[in-house]
């Protein structure tokens, strides 16, 4: 699955002991009406419990600009408001997880769904609310594909490697189609890209 390339988010959640967050490239749009999604977490994960429990979450889908969050919540804390100390966010007013600044766009959501499949759990949620906070920057998608974070061209950025691949690829995006990317990601699982990988809990 290392040519499939994925966007990032951080599912954030609440828990008695305070916020967690985890970077994840396991998540997948269901349905537009009603606005459905469905992430995969390792069975046992820790933010699969909490979501399990409070039936609440929030996906902040990150720009390319935010590679360091991306690594950030990557990294095992103990939860509570320390791991989310020097970022910036606010508390969801739809009662999910905190809500990062400068992400693409935030989804807040309600599990109505949960299965077991092999050594994962599905959760399908509801998109509850929807916010766009302001932009730091250009707001172009934080992608992962061959093991690495990569990111689409911004308009007007002119060709450069990859550019005979198709309009809006950019330097170094070839996306998994060039040669010397090793195994690396699919929904669920735990590549290692140059970085901490996205992970599941």
């Amino acid at each position: 699955m290392r040519h499939w390339a994925t966007g990032v988010a951080v599912i954030t959640t609440e828990s008695p002991q305070g916020p967690h967050g985890m970077t994840v490239n396991s998540l997948l749009s269901v349905s537009l009406d009603p606005p459905t999604l469905l992430i995969s977490l390792k069975r046992g994960s820790r933010t699969g419990g909490v979501i399990e429990r409070t039936g609440r979450f929030t996906v902040n889908v990150l720009t390319a600009g935010q590679r360091a969050l991306a690594d950030r919540f990557t990294r095992r804390r103990v939860p509570g408001e320390g791991e989310f100390e020097g970022v910036r966010h606010r508390p969801s007013p739809d009662g999910g997880g905190p809500e990062l600044d400068g992400s693409a766009v935030v989804l807040t959501c309600r599990m109505t769904q949960r299965m077991e499949v092999a050594d994962h759990t599905l959760i399908v949620a509801r998109a509850t609310g929807v916010r766009v906070p302001p932009a730091d920057g250009p707001r172009g998608p934080l992608l992962y594909a061959g093991r690495r974070y990569r990111s689409l061209a911004e308009p007007g950025a002119g060709p450069g490697p990859g550019a005979g691949l198709g309009p809006g690829l950019g330097p170094g995006s070839g996306l998994g189609l060039g040669p010397g990317l090793g195994p690396g990601s699919g929904p669920g699982e735990t590549p290692e890209p140059s970085g901490p990988p996205p992970r599941e809990g």
